[in-house]
Formats: C-alpha cells, sequence, structure tokens
C-alpha cells in the first residue's frame, strides 16, 4: 500500500441495515462536534458556489467543477469506526490512517464501553492494521478516510475543504497536490460517519444511511451571545415552513444556501448565552405534514459537560410555532415562516417577492441574485502537510500548524 497525503474513492460497500430515529444519538454517537461537520457538509454540497468564492489564496483552482448534489447520509457505524480512530490516535499519541498496531477483532464490542484506544485493550499481536480494514472492523465497508488535526470542528472541516490544488482538472486528482479532502466532503458518500473524540477529527464515507427530508442539523459555535442554528432539507418540493424550536419558542429559519429542495436554512439565536437550552428543527413538508429533526428528543446548546448533546426531553411547542405561511400577491421569497414563495427563472431576480426580468434588474439599483450554482474545490499534497501560503485569511494560522492527511487505496 501507497500512502500519500491524497484520498481515494474505492469501492468497498455494505449494506448498514440501520434502523434509527433520525438525528437521534444513539449510544452518544454522535456528538455534537460530529454533528456540526455533517451539517456543514452537507451545507456545502447544497451550494458549493458560496464556499468556493471564499476559498483563500487561490487554494480551489478547480472550484467551478463542482454542482449541487445530494446530502450525505449519517451512518452510525461509519460514526464508532471514525470516532475510535480519533481517540485511538490520542490514546496511542500518533497521527495518521493505518492503525500503529494489530487492532483486535472485537473492537466494535469493546469501544467505547470498556476500551478507549489505549494499546492495553485496543490492540494484540501481529502486523498494524489498515485504515479500510479498521473501520470494516465496525461492521461497515469504506469508500475513503479524513482526518485534520485541530480540536474544534468547524477548523477541521475548512481544513478539509479548503485544501490548497492549483489544477483545474474537473476530477478527483490523486497528486500530489490533491484535491482529495474536498472531492470527499462535496462528492463521496452516500453516507459519512464524522468522529471527534480525544484526539483529531476523522471522516469515513462509504455506503448504507437513509435519505430524511431532513438530514442533518446542528448549531455553531457550542455556545454564545449569538448562535448559528442551521439544517438542510432534501425532498421534491420546498417546505411550508421552516422553525426551529428553542425552550419552546420557534423561530423561522430562512434559506441561505441552495435551492427549496435541496438547500440549508438558518436562524441566529440570541438568547443562549448561558444555561443549557433545548431544541429541534420542526419544519411542514408540501402536504402539510411536521418533520422534524431530531425525530425524537432534543439538541443541546450549552457546556459539555452538563447539557448533554442530545437527549430524550422535548421543548414544548409555544410562541411562533404554529407559523402560516403568507404568499398571498407573492410570486418569490420568503414566506414569513422560513419557507419560500416560489423561484424565479435563471434570468431573472426576486424583488419585494416578485420576479423581476434581467433588463429591469439592471437598471436600478439593489437588484436581487438567483443562483443555485454549485461549485467545489481541492486539497494541497505535498508531504502531508496543507500549506495555505500567508494569505490573510483569519483560518490560516490554523491551516499552517494543522497537518492534514488522507490516504490512498491505490496500489502500485
Amino acid at each position: 500500500m501507497r500512502r500519500i497525503t491524497a484520498i481515494v474513492v474505492a469501492g468497498l460497500s455494505l449494506a448498514s441495515g440501520q434502523a434509527f430515529a433520525n438525528g437521534e444519538a444513539v449510544n452518544g454517537f454522535p456528538n455534537w462536534a460530529e454533528r456540526v461537520m455533517h451539517q456543514w457538509t452537507n451545507r456545502a454540497r447544497a451550494e458549493p458556489s458560496v464556499e468556493m468564492a471564499a476559498c483563500p489564496n487561490g487554494n480551489c483552482a478547480e472550484g467551478a467543477c463542482y454542482t449541487p448534489t445530494a446530502p450525505a447520509l449519517w451512518n452510525e457505524k461509519l460514526n464508532r469506526a471514525a470516532r475510535f480512530h480519533s481517540d485511538e490516535m490520542a490514546a496511542q499519541g500518533y497521527f495518521g490512517h493505518d492503525s500503529t498496531c494489530a487492532v483486535v477483532a472485537n473492537i466494535d464490542a469493546l469501544y467505547p464501553g470498556s476500551c478507549q484506544g489505549a494499546a492495553s485493550c485496543a490492540c494484540t499481536t501481529g502486523p498494524a492494521t489498515a485504515w479500510n480494514v479498521r473501520v470494516g472492523l465496525f461492521g461497515q465497508g469504506t469508500n475513503g478516510e479524513i482526518i485534520a488535526s485541530g480540536s474544534d470542528p468547524n477548523g477541521a472541516f475548512y481544513q478539509w475543504l479548503y485544501e490548497d490544488f492549483n489544477k483545474t482538472t474537473c476530477a478527483y486528482d490523486q497528486g500530489p497536490p490533491t484535491n482529495g479532502h474536498r472531492w470527499h466532503l462535496l462528492k463521496t458518500g452516500p453516507s459519512v460517519g464524522f468522529g471527534k473524540g480525544a484526539g483529531q477529527a476523522v471522516g469515513d464515507f462509504g455506503a448504507g444511511g437513509t435519505m430524511e427530508k431532513i438530514p442533518s442539523g446542528s448549531h455553531y459555535p457550542r455556545q454564545s451571545a449569538s448562535v448559528e442554528a442551521w439544517a438542510n432539507w432534501y425532498d421534491t418540493a420546498g417546505p411550508m415552513s421552516a422553525l426551529v424550536n428553542v425552550d419552546g419558542t420557534c423561530s423561522a429559519m430562512s434559506l441561505q444556501r441552495g435551492s427549496v429542495t435541496n438547500g440549508a436554512y438558518r436562524a441566529t439565536l440570541t438568547t443562549v448565552a448561558t444555561g443549557c437550552h433545548r431544541y429541534f428543527f420542526l419544519f411542514k413538508d408540501s402536504a402539510g405534514t411536521i418533520v422534524t429533526y431530531p425525530t425524537t428528543g432534543s439538541l443541546g446548546i450549552g457546556p459539555a459537560g452538563s447539557c448533554a448533546d442530545w437527549d430524550s426531553t422535548r421543548p414544548a411547542t409555544g410562541a411562533g410555532c404554529d407559523c402560516t405561511p403568507q404568499c398571498s400577491g407573492k410570486s418569490c421569497g420568503d414566506d414569513g415562516c422560513g419557507g419560500s414563495c416560489g423561484n424565479c427563472e435563471s434570468d431573472e431576480s426576486c424583488e419585494a417577492n416578485v420576479c423581476v426580468g434581467a433588463a429591469m434588474s439592471d437598471a436600478g439599483p439593489g437588484g436581487g441574485n438567483n443562483g443555485d450554482a454549485g461549485l467545489d474545490g481541492g486539497d494541497d499534497g505535498a508531504g502531508g502537510c496543507c500549506d495555505t501560503g500567508g494569505g490573510s485569511s483569519p483560518l490560516a494560522a490554523a491551516w499552517l500548524a494543522a497537518l492534514v492527511l488522507l490516504i490512498s487505496r491505490r496500489r502500485r
């Protein structure tokens, strides 16, 4: 096996057979950081052009190659495999894809209950376990893995997404340099499990998973005077309304990325700076059926030690939770409940909830824009270090300090 700073889309896949309530934590999987990386991935997949427009230092030379694609599905087995590798690297003091020992065959039964990745319980005699074999020990085939240093899920995600790739080829490039990290985030799947334990962030991609109308949702930062709550919607029609219920009070969410049928919705919360706050996403589909994420229980905004990422309690339905869309006289734009009153044609813009032709829009100030176009980008590649150059991006220091590795399953 040849180890390089690239990622390969391999062909292994196994049926997952999962049957979990959508968004509900399964024995602590996923946690808050893992939900953020999953949500950021689906947010980017809905409209990659937004992310590529912000890519610093010319790192994303092939960004115009990428178009919107379906959300990545959560896979519990991949989630467990990824977090084990995060914990394993921390416990054994290394950073790489392959394990440094022969991982015990029953690690799936031991982790995390009686073994958190230490060599004393995770290792046995024999040759070191390759990354894809290790993932397979958790019962799921894999077609790629990405890892990144750093403890913040937002920072790890953008290390991957904004890797330095100076080619414009519209394809996965083995490299170096390679666009592998970005390719995985925006193209690979159909399912993913992100892992953030005691060590570095890990993403394992593969098969399995079930498509839901709300495939992902989370908030960032963990707690602050201003917190953004994001959720993705994926259906044949846009939602009639999009809300987030925090402690029993609902706030409208608005479409920020992508289209009404494949898009990311956001609400900004300003009353959650202290304490523990329970929330869930509350959408109404085109038939008027309520869809929630998580399906049961609620997510938590608050300190890690005292505010559970997910628990079985759920806020009551209170103020603002019975929003009625207001689309009378409107042909486009916000319906007042976080949904849409319609889409304009590609040569039109939405102004004051009315579709306006290009000529009219250009004649005056404030012309709207319309766009579901999606772009994507690539990776850096030489020697296992992401060199973003000396740009002025606020993430530059983190990139320069981080070591982002990917692995190839290609054999010579």
